[in-house]
């Protein structure tokens, strides 16, 4: 029966059914509230995320089991901070991160094992840790942006930055941004080397900067594309999405070496009593229609295997078997020698 059609019976009859229909729904209603009077303290990215997380995920959450929940916006290094410097008494119970922190919390023995929920069994193993102790519910995927009213054929590849059509239609970050550092590591392995042989990525580097124009903050992707001088890019599905809704006709493209990404990850500080709390938390940004919602809203990819995202935004985002797994803990200990290098070979 429709709201419509309920509310449209006499007040009368409407409170009698709502009366006999009370101590069927009871039971339950209390056992869904299974953490009444109790609060969990998360962080958060801030902006409109943090809104839209609120709505899809606490909210929800709140009604299905009492369990009151309170939003933190921290960034995720300073996250971390916090987490140390609380590790005895901690006031956040579950912790987000997008720079990798999850990892070294681990090590450093500040996280507990999270309770198993249904969805985690749909994320692959790659995308969570092997121990149960974190677990990603969304990523940002990187990739290759053009323009498809001017590149007559898709781009497939990194090596494809370099034919001549492109020349003097490039951009690319800075080694300063993460994504130029991601650009960097591809096309080493795109050209023969890696993490640790950095010295092919330079090298195509030096090939296409001389008329390339090099960029530092995601606010200028769009300028650029929309100047129509710049026809191709490295950067991530999600501005390639803000740009087409702009009006400007941004494409993605998922590299054959595979889609550098970033892992929006959740973990619980080792000394919090909320980790059930947390686990249903983390279980609801996994439900498939959460994940879609983060994904349209949003741009960040789903990691449960068993979202459908709509045609209109799939196009934007490199699905998990696609990904190309980079040594985070070698780039970030060659980053202060990559970046003296890059400005010496690359920027001007």
């Amino acid at each position: 029966m429709s709201r419509d059609g309920f509310l449209s019976r006499p007040l009368a009859r409407r409170t009698a059914l709502a009366a006999a229909a009370l101590p069927l729904l009871a039971p339950a209603a209390r056992a869904q509230q299974r953490f009444a009077g109790r609060e969990i303290v998360a962080t958060a990215f801030g902006g409109p995320s943090q809104d839209l997380i609120q709505r899809l995920v606490f909210d929800p959450i709140t009604r299905e089991t009492g369990a009151r929940g309170t939003q933190t916006p921290l960034l995720s290094a300073n996250a971390f901070a916090r987490m140390r410097a609380e590790a005895q008494a901690p006031q956040i119970d579950l912790f987000m991160f997008s720079g990798g922190q999850q990892v070294a919390a681990k090590a450093g023995d500040l996280t507990q094992k999270l309770p198993d929920a249904p969805n985690f069994a749909n994320v692959p193993a790659n995308l969570k840790d092997a121990d149960g102790q974190w677990i990603a519910w969304g990523l940002v995927t990187e990739g290759i942006l053009y323009r498809p009213d001017k590149v007559a054929t898709p781009p497939r590849s990194y090596r494809d930055f370099f034919k001549p059509e492109f020349e003097g239609h490039i951009a690319f970050p800075h080694i300063t941004n993460g994504y130029g550092t991601d650009f960097l590591v591809m096309l080493a392995k795109a050209f023969g080397g890696g993490e640790q042989n950095i010295g092919p990525g330079f090298e195509a580097l030096k090939r296409i900067s001389g008329r390339a124009n090099i960029f530092r903050s995601a606010a200028e992707v769009q300028t650029l594309f929309a100047s129509g001088d710049i026809w191709i890019m490295p950067y991530d599905g999600a501005s390639a999405m803000r740009s087409t809704a702009m009006g400007i006709p941004v494409a993605y493209a998922v590299p054959e070496e595979g889609a550098p990404y970033v892992l929006l990850t959740g973990a619980v500080a080792k000394r919090s009593r909320n980790a059930d709390i947390a686990a249903a938390v983390l279980n609801r940004h996994l439900d498939p229609e959460v994940q879609t919602a983060i994904a349209r809203e949003i741009g960040w990819a789903p990691v449960n295997t068993a979202t459908q995202l709509p045609p209109d935004v799939a196009p934007f985002m490199a699905p998990t078997d696609k990904l190309a797994h980079l040594d985070r803990d070698a780039i970030n200990a060659n980053r202060p020698a990559w970046t003296d290098r890059f400005n010496r070979e690359i920027a001007r």
